[in-house]
């Protein structure tokens, strides 16, 4: 039952993409056009038009991620808090597959957004001699400072995935919590998701002040704290955000649950 509910959020979430994922495509190919213009045709018109279609391409790579994210919490809201929601819970399932179900579909649907970007920028980008020398010259000072580029990239994608995944339960506890109020559902939800930011934000600070300072202890030396962070993502800064990813992701998802087992509200 759960690879069923998995295949129809799936499709639910393609419905809503595919329109994104071609816009996404047209403006990358318009902006490689207009690129192509400005390299080959000496016009100022030439020019103002090639910024305009540039600049609306990568306007267009922000907005390909947020209304992925919207239109996945809109789904999230509606299917298990709103009118869908008398259907979703006759369901012979329990709690916790209707919110994994949600939870890979939304994580996957947000990973293909950012892949689309990255593929969008490289369409845009083909053949660019002066954006190939930039990747050439950061990968070289990669190189030199010691930073091995494979390993750093895999531990980037595992903290991404981590803060991806943390931040949708954060947003499903939100809305969890506005939708048990009779009233004001939406409104209560963006309050609350605020509320669960800014406290996430200050722990975050005041535990990662406490790291640092054990660091240096540790250390001994302002000097010695500087050389050994130079390669964090490699060492305890990588595993400090690892960590509250997931403790911070395993909480909010014990509200979503708990939210939604206990005081569900679809009236």
């Amino acid at each position: 039952m759960f690879l069923k509910l998995v295949k129809h959020e799936s499709h639910a979430a393609a419905r809503a993409m595919l329109p994104l994922l071609g816009g996404l495509l047209a403006m990358a190919l318009l902006a490689r056009l207009s690129i192509w213009m400005m390299e080959t045709v000496d016009s100022s018109v030439t020019n103002i038009i090639g910024v305009f279609l540039i600049g609306i391409f990568y306007l267009g790579c922000g907005a390909m991620v947020v209304t992925t994210m919207i239109l996945m919490m809109v789904r999230f809201s509606k299917s298990v808090h709103g009118d869908e929601g008398y259907l979703t819970h006759t369901l012979p399932v329990g709690v916790h597959s209707i919110l994994l179900s949600r939870l890979l579909v939304c994580f996957l649907a947000v990973v293909i957004s950012f892949a689309a970007v990255y593929v969008g920028i490289q369409i845009a980008t083909l053949g660019v001699d002066s954006v190939e020398s930039l990747g050439i010259s950061i990968k070289a000072a990669l190189r030199s400072a010691g930073v091995e580029t494979s390993s750093m990239l895999l531990k980037i994608f595992c903290i991404a995935g981590m803060s991806i995944l943390a931040t949708i339960l954060m947003i499903y506890a939100a809305i969890s919590i506005g939708h048990s109020f009779a009233t004001g559902k939406t409104g209560k939800s963006v309050l609350f998701f605020f509320v669960l930011y800014f406290a996430q934000q200050i722990i975050t600070s005041i535990v990662m002040v406490a790291v640092l300072t054990a660091e240096f202890a540790t250390t001994g030396s302002a000097e010695g704290l500087v050389t050994t962070s130079s390669n964090s993502l490699s060492s305890t800064m990588f595993w400090f955000s690892i960590g509250q990813a997931a403790i911070f992701g395993a909480v909010y998802y014990f509200l979503t649950w708990y939210m939604t087992k206990k005081r569900l509200n679809l009236a």
